[in-house]
């Protein structure tokens, strides 16, 4: 009964199928045939479901379904089937295909109903003179003038209140930076004196400076020098000074020592002295005892004048290496700072040519937009055709396909002539003259 009904129920099934597909959301509905094939990279979505007649229902056959993307050879990687050539088959031929090959693989009775759906195309490229070029996303019926909207339009040189303002703007940049220069080579000037010691800074102003600019700035960077070197010297002096004052220190101490030596000698004389008396018995034993500590006193206070000595030179080695330094630490700055001050000129000698380099790119703009005619669009497309891309001449009407590139051109259109066989509006070198 079943087998009767699944043979002779063609139309029921059909009203099943689509109750089904209702059911599923509707991601089941068939795309409608394109006029175009399928292009290299895109994605779409194969849905393929079977009748169960013992179920009376429509299942989903996970497995074989899901997202795909057309290789560059135009083929699609399916499951079970494999390698399938896409060829000149739109969505509905393929679906059959798709179909078609999974009864033969499987060894149904019946072909399941497979539905394929294009979820994203490639992309078209705008290129040229546009406002923003790029990538941007494709639908079926883009023109070229679409493409071109999509793009930003046309771009336009900047206009004649624009022109003048950037130009203005380079050569007042120009100024500035010509200026930074000349601050930094004078500064470059100072800092090589310093590091070579000389007495007296050189440096001969150009000769189209007629502001008095540089000799500031030379007055200038004299004064930190100064300032600098005045510094250097207070610091140096005071080391000096302090070296001198230890130095004074251990020769007085040195004369200390002499005399601790003298009372010394002294008072072991008179110890000896006192010692013969008290074996005699002329002398108290007390009188020993003084001498003895006294002498012990007269010791102690030399071993302090020694070690007083001891750090007093210290001090000059230490004071002496301070000295020494001060002037390496200085020469280390000065050198730090040059090599600093060089990359900077460098720099702005960079900056120099490029806003000159600016400068007459906006200059070659406005003597080009002197020249007579109007501007027109001309669009080409280039294609992928046959594993190869061929450029083809385009109209804004012109339907794009994906994957497309469409380059758009400001060309000059040329000026009606007038009676002197010259373009509208150019006067012969005669008229010229005379005006």
């Amino acid at each position: 009964m079943n087998v009767s009904f699944w043979r002779c129920g063609g139309s029921f099934r059909a009203k099943v199928a689509v109750v089904a597909m209702s059911v599923f959301g509707g991601v089941f509905s068939p795309v409608l045939a394109d006029s175009y094939q399928f292009a290299p990279q895109t994605r779409i979505r194969l849905t393929v479901v079977q009748w169960m007649p013992t179920k009376g229902v429509y299942e989903k056959w996970e497995a074989l379904g899901g997202e795909f993307l057309i290789s560059q050879a135009r083929t699609v990687s399916l499951p079970i089937i494999g390698t399938l050539p896409v060829g000149d088959l739109d969505s509905t031929g393929l679906a059959a295909e798709i179909a078609k090959r999974l009864k033969t693989k499987i060894g149904l009775m019946e072909a399941p109903e497979a539905t394929v759906e294009i979820l994203e195309q490639p992309p078209i490229y705008v290129v040229g003179d546009v406002n923003k070029p790029g990538e941007y996303k494709f639908h079926s019926g883009l023109t070229v003038l679409q493409s071109l909207a999509m793009s930003g339009g046309e771009f336009r040189p900047m206009n004649a209140s624009q022109g003048f303002a950037d130009k203005t703007g380079y050569v007042g940049q120009l100024q500035e930076i010509g200026n930074s220069i000349l601050r930094s080579k004078i500064r470059l000037v100072r800092l090589q004196a310093e590091m070579s010691g000389a007495k007296e800074m050189r440096f001969e102003p150009e000769a189209q400076d007629d502001s008095g600019l540089a000799s500031a700035i030379f007055q200038q960077e004299k004064i930190i020098r100064a300032a600098r070197m005045n510094d250097l010297d207070r610091q140096s002096k005071s080391l000096e000074e302090l070296r001198s004052l230890l130095t004074s220190e251990i020769a007085i101490i040195e004369k200390k020592i002499v005399s601790t030596d003298e009372d010394i000698e002294s008072i072991r004389k008179e110890l000896t002295n006192v010692k013969s008396m008290v074996e005699r018995g002329i002398a108290l034993p007390s009188r020993q005892a003084d001498l003895e500590r006294t002498l012990r006193s007269y010791h102690a206070n030399r071993l302090d004048l020694v070690t007083a000595i001891m750090r007093a030179r210290q001090n000059i080695a230490e004071t002496t290496r301070n000295l020494d330094g001060l002037y390496d630490k200085q020469r280390t700055e000065v050198a730090s700072e040059l090599q600093s001050e060089q990359a900077s000129l460098d720099q702005l000698k960079l900056k120099r040519d490029t806003t000159q380099k600016l400068l007459l790119e906006a200059l070659s703009g406005d003597a080009g937009s002197q020249i007579g005619g109007s501007m027109m669009l001309a669009f080409t497309v280039t294609r992928q055709s046959g594993g190869s891309a061929r450029e083809i001449s385009a109209s804004d009407s012109t339907i794009l396909q994906p994957g497309d590139v469409v380059r758009v051109l400001r060309k000059v259109s040329p000026a009606p002539a007038d009676g002197t066989g010259l373009p509208a509006g150019q006067k012969t070198q005669s008229e010229q003259a005379s005006q």
